[in-house]
């Protein structure tokens, strides 16, 4: 099975959660100073933020998980979040509440990743199904096997598109 395959694999789970958002709005508003953040993984946020939101709320230990893997991923990055943009950043997911007009943008800058990003990514969406304590099954077994499926792949570590 390809990334793509895998990517589209776990779109299709987001967008089968119970309740994740349906409505076309505006994009809630961005902190400017967070915008060198958003380029590096807004999509994360997106997704991570739609999985946590699937049950009704973003516990606040789901958006600990989210908000401590996009100051990893800049740290990892070479540039790590100031305090202020930490501050800037936990506001911001407090207030998430992703649409569905922001999930295909998400879903297709994820396929634009590396095998390492979206298995990454995964890791997350594992912690976040987990933060809470309200495990279901279903996402456990459906984020182990992708998990799996990740590892599995041999030397995908180029983007999936074209530069």
């Amino acid at each position: 099975m390809s990334l793509g395959l895998l990517v589209g694999r776990f779109g299709n789970f987001l967008r089968e959660q119970p309740v994740v958002p349906t409505e076309i709005g505006p994009e809630h508003n961005f902190p400017m100073q967070l915008e060198r953040l958003r380029e590096q993984f807004g999509h994360d946020m997106i997704l991570l933020t739609m999985l946590s939101r699937a049950d009704g709320e973003a516990a606040p230990q789901e958006r600990q998980v989210i908000f401590e893997f996009c100051l990893e991923r800049a740290r990892k990055a070479g540039t790590p979040a100031t305090a202020m943009e930490a501050a800037e950043l936990g506001d911001y997911l407090r207030d998430l509440r992703p649409t569905m007009a922001q999930f295909d943008p998400a879903i297709r800058r994820l396929e634009e990743c590396g095998k390492d990003e979206v298995l990454a990514l995964v890791a997350a969406a594992k912690a976040v199904v987990d933060a809470d304590g309200a495990r279901r099954a279903q996402e456990a077994e459906f984020l182990a096997d992708l998990s799996r499926e990740l590892h599995a792949l041999e030397a995908l570590d180029a983007p999936l598109s074209p530069a």
